[in-house]
């Protein structure tokens, strides 16, 4: 037995819009590196490690102002609740 959807959506899916910006994407860097190859010789220099430091730097600040927040919101209903 064939099943026929009767409401189709004009919208597309979430798949397909995430498959679509990804070629997007690749298509966006291949032209960039067939343009620009002179002028990103510059980041040749850079190392892979430095990326690691980067992300792992940019999880220690996004816990350290969390975690601020957390204790700053804490301290405020504690201070409320004295009164």
């Amino acid at each position: 037995m064939l099943l026929m959807r009767t409401h189709v959506k004009r919208e597309p899916c979430r798949r397909c819009q995430i498959l679509r910006l990804y070629l997007l994407l690749v298509i966006a860097v291949v032209i960039i590196g067939f343009t620009m190859n002179s002028t990103l010789s510059h980041l040749a220099g850079i190392q892979p490690i430095f990326f690691g430091y980067l992300f792992t730097s940019l999880a220690i600040v996004t816990f350290a102002v969390k975690y601020a927040h957390h204790r700053l919101q804490k301290a405020g209903k504690q201070a409320k609740s004295n009164y």
